[in-house]
Formats: C-alpha cells, sequence, structure tokens
C-alpha cells in the first residue's frame, strides 16, 4: 500500500515513531538518531546510534512509502548491501506507513526489523527483542459505524455558530451562561 504521505514528514513520522518504540524498553537508550539525505542508490535514510543494557548498537533504517511484500525484496537487499559506512553488526529496519502480516513476515524471514505507523514492530537488538502489534479498531470494543446512528437531527433543531452545529441551548442553561 503506498501512501500519499510527503516524503519529508514521512522521515519525520518515522524518527519520531522510533523514538518512542525505542523509549518503551528500559534496557534502550536512544544514544544518537542522524537523518540522512536520500541519496540515489543509497537505502538508509536513519542512524540510530542505541544502548542496550551497556553495548553498542546500530539501527540502519529505510523509510519507505510502499510497503507491499512485492515491492519489499529489492528494499531489504539495498539495506543490506548499503551499509559500508556503518559498523558490520548494523541492524537492518524497514519503515513504513503500513505493512501488512505478510509483508512482516517477510522482513523476519529476512533478518530485519521493521516498523509500521500503525503500530507493528518487531525489532531484535543484542539481548532485547521488542515486539508490538496493533489490534484493528472493531477488535477493541468499539461498536461499528453501522450498529451506532447518531440521534436525527433537523437543521432548524441546530444553531451554527464558528462554522459548527450545535443543538439549541435551552433557556435556563442560556441565562447561566450570559
Amino acid at each position: 500500500m503506498t501512501t500519499d504521505i510527503a516524503p519529508t514528514e514521512l522521515g519525520a513520522r518515522a524518527a519520531e515513531a522510533l523514538k518512542a518504540l525505542l523509549s518503551q524498553v528500559s534496557g534502550v537508550r536512544l544514544t544518537e538518531m542522524k537523518r540522512e539525505p536520500q541519496a540515489r542508490g543509497r537505502a538508509v535514510e536513519i542512524v540510530a546510534h542505541i544502548d542496550v543494557f551497556g553495548h553498542s548498537h546500530t539501527l540502519a533504517c529505510e523509510v519507505n512509502s510502499d510497503g507491499e511484500p512485492t515491492h519489499l525484496r529489492a528494499v531489504l537487499r539495498g539495506l543490506h548491501n548499503n551499509t559500508a559506512h556503518l559498523p558490520p553488526n548494523a541492524t537492518p529496519v524497514l519503515i513504513a506507513p503500513y505493512l501488512s502480516p505478510e509483508a512482516q513476515a517477510f522482513c523476519k524471514e529476512n533478518h530485519a526489523g521493521f516498523l509500521d505507523l500503525e503500530g507493528n514492530a518487531r525489532l531484535t537488538v543484542g539481548e532485547v527483542f521488542i515486539g508490538m502489534r496493533s489490534l484493528p479498531c472493531h477488535a477493541i470494543g468499539r461498536p461499528s459505524a453501522a450498529s451506532h446512528q447518531p440521534p436525527a437531527r433537523s437543521p432548524a433543531n441546530e444553531i451554527v455558530h464558528d462554522g459548527l452545529r450545535r443543538p439549541p441551548r435551552s433557556h435556563a442553561t442560556s441565562a447561566l451562561v450570559a
């Protein structure tokens, strides 16, 4: 699924999501994060240096707007091949707006961590495994739109103020507010 998010905004959101993920684990401390300008033929866009229980690790992150499994093979190959300027044990991480379960499994099979902006993540660094899975909205007990209809209102019973429709106040409420 390709997204319409601008590349600079996607990079900023990816960096924030990575910071948020790493901050949830007490044994992991982010020591430095650099966003690299996107260069032709180079896949690494975010380099994060982290400390895991006193041991230094590097995360080489590719931010990609397309998380389709068919597109991931080339992305992961580029991520593995374009880390020459990083330590040899750098952990490749794919960050995308959304990664399907198939795309997540593909990342796992190819020894790459992943993080999507929907709240799904899998990252193994040193002795630490970080896993997060978001639940669909309907799975958390929220009523569906079809089962919950708002009460019908007629435009005559609403007041428009500042462009917002509101039900009219009762006279008692108006007296208290005035």
